[in-house]
């Protein structure tokens, strides 16, 4: 991002090319390679590389097992355990075809796709109107953004940076391959508002804690969580349409599938709790057939009702033998 302008910046610097960044480098190159290995023997790769990555990342994983329980607290432990590992497989195999959406074709890209769904997409093209895809982080997240805009529909999202700022500048110039545009979220929300109302679509992410002053506290499946109330306001400021949509890597069939639910409608209404309560009810829905699709390492819990201490943070402290 410059100065002055919101939009990513994705213009090569100098500064990359310092050693310090040349382990990033490699692991840029791999994902590049990888990207050309069939991928049935790439998802093999990943599968049997889950359990050593659920050994290392204990920090994350505590989080992931926390989220679990809390979402689903009937869910017996070697359920929890399951899904915990068929979260992180499904994370590997879509990392470990990230650099495809770098490498292959358009047309190689779409070809990796099944939608469900799409007749509501269809819809809300036919009456020409402006879209918010609501989605839920989910692994394959970044596919689902890159898939609807190589279809040519334009599209704005917003994104944090990443610590690197090699990787950020990789993954960011990736996001706007076919044309789209990347916010910096520190920037604010008027230019995503602008451009939406310039005919845009906006793929917006929901779900993550935002804190106490911003948010509400609504369900979200069994758990009070602190939901940012701001799709029900973005679509009163912009006119448009929201498609609860969820990106996911399918580990069976070896391909990425776009699930597309019909728009919510009456939206927003007068009651913003319920308008809020509503866009999590949707996220749930999305995530019925695909729980272990879900970022569950994320700290969507964060903020408690009760309690000032961050949820997670006894537990880590203990992780680290603090």
């Amino acid at each position: 991002m410059s100065g002055h302008d919101p939009v990513y910046d994705q213009a090569f610097k100098t500064r990359y090319l310092h050693p310090a960044y040349w382990p990033t480098w490699l692991a840029i190159a791999a994902l590049w390679l990888l990207a050309w290995l069939p991928v049935r023997l790439r998802d093999r790769l990943a599968a049997a590389l889950t359990p050593l990555l659920v050994k290392l990342a204990k920090k994350q994983c505590y989080i992931a097992r926390t989220n679990i329980r809390l979402c689903f607290p009937e869910l017996p432990e070697a359920e929890v355990e399951q899904m915990l590992h068929h979260s992180i497989r499904a994370g590997l195999m879509g990392f470990f075809g990230y650099g495809e959406w770098t490498a292959r074709s358009k047309s190689y890209l779409q070809g990796r796709f099944r939608v469900q769904g799409r007749e509501h997409l269809d819809a809300c093209l036919a009456s020409g109107d402006k879209i918010i895809f609501m989605i839920p982080h989910t692994w394959a997240i970044d596919a689902g953004g890159l898939y609807l805009n190589s279809l040519g529909l334009p599209m704005c999202t917003m994104m944090h940076s990443a610590k690197n700022e090699v990787f950020d500048w990789f993954i960011n110039r990736q996001r706007a391959r076919f044309g789209g545009i990347v916010y910096e979220r520190d920037a604010g929300i008027k230019s995503v508002i602008k451009t939406i109302r310039d005919g845009k679509h906006f793929f917006y992410l929901p779900d993550q804690d935002h804190g106490r002053e911003a948010s509400l506290f609504v369900p979200f499946f069994a758990e009070l969580k602190a939901t940012l109330p701001a799709l029900p306001k973005l679509v009163k400021l912009t006119g448009a349409t929201v498609l609860p949509v969820l990106s996911v890597y399918n580990t069976e069939q070896h391909r990425y599938e776009l699930i597309i639910r019909p728009a919510m409608a009456p939206y927003p209404t007068a009651d913003l709790h319920a308008d809020t309560r509503a866009m999590n009810a949707e996220i749930e829905a999305l995530l019925t057939d695909w729980p272990e699709q879900y970022m569950w390492f994320l700290k969507y819990f964060q903020t408690q009702v009760d309690s000032d201490e961050g949820r997670y943070e006894a537990g880590i402290r203990r992780i680290r033998g603090k």
